[in-house]
């Protein structure tokens, strides 16, 4: 037991400088360029639940996390921000690379994701 504490700790600190420059460089990049992308969100208008299940799956927490901040902000819909939410494949893929799952059938289900998101959206 004292080894998976031992292990889990090392790991964390190994880990957590690359987290926090990888944090300060995201906050620097949103903080440049937040009025741009705030006002170009602003102007999708009805498009903005299929731009953001566009986006959604690309696998990165950053998406998700991004679209609740531009949400609270009220930038986005809540529609969108589901559009998102539905569509993120962070836990899906990870596991489907690690299991050796065919690129094909990856595709196949993002694929699959992005047309059952947008089919709702466009019958809404």
């Amino acid at each position: 037991m004292l080894e998976v504490i031992e292990d889990t700790l090392i790991d964390s600190i190994k880990l957590l400088p690359f987290l926090l420059i990888t944090y300060l460089i995201m906050e620097y990049i949103e903080h440049k360029t937040s009025n741009k992308v705030k006002q170009t969100i602003k102007k999708s208008g009805k498009f903005g639940p299929f731009i953001g299940s566009i986006l959604g799956i690309v696998p990165q927490c950053g998406f998700s996390v991004s679209a609740t901040n531009l949400y609270s902000a009220r930038v986005i819909t809540l529609g969108t921000l589901i559009s998102v939410y539905l569509s993120t494949s962070d836990e899906m893929l990870p596991i489907m690379i690690s299991q050796s799952v065919s690129i094909n059938v990856i595709l196949e289900i993002l694929l699959i994701k992005f047309f059952i998101r947008n089919a709702i959206w466009l019958f809404n």
